[in-house]
């Protein structure tokens, strides 16, 4: 569909579905930003493909309308890329959402599957050859490319009913609803330049006037890169910033010895690099931010962290999911340290993954308050009951 009347059709033949599919094709090589060159949706019977380099904004709206319809559970299969094309192209994410890699995560069907083996798995259907580099903004669309895009909605409202049904059964809808929501929230697709010179010095060695220059010039390099719509390493590559902080170059000639920042880009910008880490010099010492430290186990707490993972990889498994869906690698030491009484300040504190906290809450309370305890049976790990009379006077760590 390419005119206004065709998207009014297709909103209107979809208007009263209850689950809607969406994927689009795009390109990002040489932008900062995802160029949306193909929308494709569809229920279960029909399928479209939408032209959005044809069509206004004010065009799209009926089809924006029903992808922001509460009413309506739209599909994607990792549904980042996906939104992320929505929100830069019209301002707007698909929600309430299903992602269906969480879906059959969370139904035993291996983490991060693939939309083609998920299919073959489901419904015994095999998708179209890729066109993975292909170049979406030319037009006419050939005829096998169509086939292709329209491959990856054309089944997918029945798979997700499939999963859906699967998840209720193992009483997981809201679980991978929650999960799905990441995907809805606008802060996902807007990076925060503080968020990413935290990120670059993570597992780093780095000062506190090395951090500040260095949020600096990540501040630098993301309006930079913003504004002429570029990838961020054709600005500076992320070794390079961390070179820069760490030096703290104060003219151009000093400048002009960094490796990757070349003539071009020294001459236009020379000078806002060295305004930027002036800038993070500048700071007064009280005012400058701590660089943020992961929590590290001490040689005490570390056999107890080993174990605590092996718990955690014992549940994903019994449990029939990714372990990084239970925790972030970088809370298991919090989640050591932290004292729970109940499931609810499990909950509330934050460490675990959206909707664990249900799931294995109980087994995991009894774990860290030392109730169970890991046991080897025939080569493989097992948890046992701790007997009452024991409970409590070991738990994992000696808090």
């Amino acid at each position: 569909m390419n005119d206004r009347e065709g998207v009014a059709h297709v909103a209107k033949a979809l208007s009263p579905r209850t689950i809607v599919a969406f994927d689009t094709e795009f390109l990002r090589e040489k932008t900062f930003y995802p160029k949306l060159a193909l929308l494709q949706v569809a229920d279960r019977e029909n399928a479209w493909l939408i032209d959005p380099l044809a069509l206004s904004r004010d065009e799209m709206q009926p089809l924006l309308e029903l992808f922001t319809d509460p009413g309506i559970l739209k599909i994607a299969h990792a549904a980042e890329q996906d939104q992320e094309c929505l929100h830069h192209s019209y301002g707007v994410l698909a929600a309430p959402l299903l992602d269906t890699s969480i879906a059959a995560a969370l139904t035993g069907h291996g983490d991060q599957i693939g939309l083609g083996p998920l299919l073959r798995k489901l419904l015994d259907i095999k998708l179209p050859k890729g066109h993975t580099r292909t170049d979406w903004t030319k037009r006419p669309i050939p005829p096998a490319m169509a086939e292709y895009a329209l491959g990856d909605v054309n089944h997918l409202v029945e798979a997700a009913e499939m999963l859906l049904s699967d998840l209720d059964k193992a009483g997981r809808r809201d679980w991978a609803l929650s999960l799905s929501a990441m995907y809805t929230d606008p802060r996902r697709y807007e990076p925060d330049p503080d968020a990413i010179a935290t990120r670059l010095v993570s597992g780093r060695s780095a000062g506190v006037q090395t951090y500040a220059v260095l949020r600096e010039l990540v501040h630098w390099r993301e309006t930079k890169v913003r504004k002429a719509d570029v990838p961020r390493r054709w600005a500076a590559e992320d070794s390079v910033l961390l070179g820069l902080a760490a030096a703290k170059p104060n003219n151009l000639e000093e400048l002009s010895h960094f490796r990757g920042l070349g003539p071009k880009l020294l001459e236009k910008e020379g000078k806002l690099i060295l305004d930027a880490i002036q800038r993070g010099l500048d700071i007064p010492p009280e005012e400058r931010p701590s660089p943020p430290r992961k929590p590290q186990a001490d040689s005490d707490e570390a056999p107890a962290v080993a174990v605590l993972k092996c718990f955690l990889n014992l549940l994903a498994r019994e449990h029939k999911i990714p372990a990084r869906y239970l925790i972030d690698t970088d809370d298991i030491v919090k989640l050591l340290r932290s004292r729970f009484s109940n499931i609810a300040e499990m909950r509330e504190s934050g460490l675990l993954k959206p909707g664990v906290s249900d799931e294995v809450g109980e087994v995991l309370l009894e774990v860290l308050n030392g109730h169970r305890a890991l046991t080897f049976s025939k080569g493989q790990v097992k948890y046992i009951e701790v007997p009452s009379g024991q409970a409590g006077r070991k738990n994992l760590s000696s808090r």
